[in-house]
């Protein structure tokens, strides 16, 4: 594997993992900020 290939393919495995990680990231953090409050 050689860095052009990777960098090639990197950022369509980075684009559907911003998109998914990032709401969980915030609904996780809204959870404990919830539970934490309660």
């Amino acid at each position: 594997m050689t860095g052009d290939y990777a960098a090639s393919y990197l950022p369509w495995i980075l684009i559907p993992a911003i998109t998914w990680l990032l709401p969980l990231v915030g609904m996780g953090l809204l959870f404990l900020y919830i539970e934490g409050e309660a």
